[in-house]
């Protein structure tokens, strides 16, 4: 095989393995009545949330009659039921209403 063809198949072979790390959009987006927007990703029982595009929390599923319902030991607490959550932490006096926004793949 030829140099320039071996550079080649490795140059291809690293632009897949590129594209490949790419993260897909993956998770649901909710926004909230007070303007805080949600992405969350439900993993099994637990629930990986990341608040205004800054860095993520991990909840985990707690026992509920009505609707899932996600905690931390911080106090961050998502309660889901059907396309709405209700979000809350320690430090807000009130929970807020949060609905599903579509977002384009």
């Amino acid at each position: 095989m030829k140099p320039t063809a071996i550079f080649a198949a490795g140059a291809a072979i690293l632009a897949l393995a590129a594209c490949s790390s790419v993260p897909r959009n993956t998770g649901t987006a909710y926004e909230c009545n007070r303007g805080t927007k949600l992405k969350v990703d439900y993993l099994g029982n637990t629930a990986i949330v990341r608040v205004n595009g800054r860095g993520s929390m991990v909840l985990k599923q707690t026992p509920s009659n009505g609707g899932a319902i996600y905690e931390n030991k911080t106090g961050a607490r998502l309660q889901r039921n059907g396309n709405d959550v209700t979000w809350n932490t320690a430090l807000r006096s009130a929970p807020e209403s949060c609905h599903v926004v579509y977002t384009p793949l």
